[in-house]
């Protein structure tokens, strides 16, 4: 079992040598769905009948996922708006699959020349594609990848890219325990916006999941962008140099589901590095936080929530599910 931990650790740090510098598509790090929003926007752990999870980790795949289809829509910052599709199947022995879309519009903006002065406007969007597939081998562990072919357009420009993503996880039922880790978006953009080449997102993020016993709730917490160790901003709200123990925390975001297991959760989530860098010096903000809830009927379930990001600007995302396998979740 360590071995799989090992090679996948590995893997991520072969493709990190080559992801380094100025990134492309920032949208492939956006929360994939209200209910991982409400969670802190990182989660890569919840493995349940939630196929949202699995377009973040393809290793989250389970039979719980099969024929679940769900849409998610967000107003985003500036007017931006952004949604996300994902759709399990399982199949006998162990394989599953999935895919999911998602897309990001930026809305019009006006053009201006190098003076200032106005001529006309443009749009921007950025769209992806993908499928996944994954094999849960033994009763506990599942191993997953995927792929997503990214097209994105600014005014007259366009751009193409191929993005991976490789996760593994451990699900332990005696203890409602799950650990999952993931590398995500390495890749190539073999069509850039201006013949120069741009890096992806890449990320590694690293889970853990447990549902209590004595009390009901379900507590994620995770480490992400583990591929580099200063990922914090130079000086803090307050203009003082950051320290060490605060590029530690930049890395962690935190979640908690009240009631996981019945038809209708409270969901709080704290994002360490959102709430530091977007913090307002004398004023309470509540940059980083998050919240939501999920709602339930048979074979039907909507999921909300609310991030807070700034006091100029929050995301508010409305989530849809369906179990088209005519058993109840």
């Amino acid at each position: 079992m360590k071995k799989i931990f090992i090679s996948a650790l590995l893997l991520a740090g072969v493709i990190a040598t080559a992801q380094t510098g100025e990134n492309v598509y920032p949208f492939l790090n956006l929360p994939v769905s209200a209910r991982q929003a409400a969670l802190g926007g990182d989660a890569v752990s919840v493995r349940d009948h939630d196929v949202n999870f699995a377009a973040v980790n393809p290793a989250l795949l389970n039979v719980d996922m099969h024929k679940q289809i769900s849409v998610n829509a967000a107003t985003y910052l500036a007017g931006s708006k952004y949604g996300t599709i994902n759709y399990g199947h399982a199949f006998e022995n162990g394989h599953l699959i999935t895919a999911n879309a998602r897309f990001m519009d930026y809305g019009r903006m006006p053009r201006t020349d190098e003076a200032g002065f106005e001529n006309g406007e443009f749009g921007a969007y950025d769209a992806a594609i993908g499928a996944g597939y994954a094999y849960q081998f033994e009763d506990e562990w599942t191993i997953g990848a995927s792929v997503n072919l990214i097209n994105a357009k600014i005014d007259s420009y366009t751009s193409m890219a191929v993005a991976g993503n490789f996760g593994v996880s451990y699900h332990f039922k005696k203890t409602n325990e799950t650990i999952g880790v993931v590398a995500r978006n390495f890749g190539y953009q073999f069509k850039s916006f201006n013949g120069e080449r741009e890096n992806l997102p890449f990320r590694v993020d690293l889970g853990y999941t447990r549902i209590l016993k004595k009390f009901p709730a379900a507590i994620t917490v995770t480490a992400h962008d583990l591929q580099q160790f200063d990922i914090s901003s130079e000086y803090d709200s307050n203009g003082q140099e950051v320290g060490f123990g605060r590029k530690i925390l930049d890395h962690i975001s935190i979640g908690a589901e009240i009631f996981p297991e019945s038809s209708f959760n409270i969901r709080l989530g704290y994002n360490v590095k959102r709430g530091n860098e977007l913090s307002v010096v004398d004023q309470r903000s509540f940059a980083g936080l998050s919240a939501g809830f999920g709602v339930k009927f048979n074979n039907f379930r909507v999921d909300y929530s609310h991030v807070r990001y700034h006091s100029a600007g929050n995301m508010n995302m409305l989530g849809i599910s369906l179990d088209m396998s005519g058993n109840r979740y």
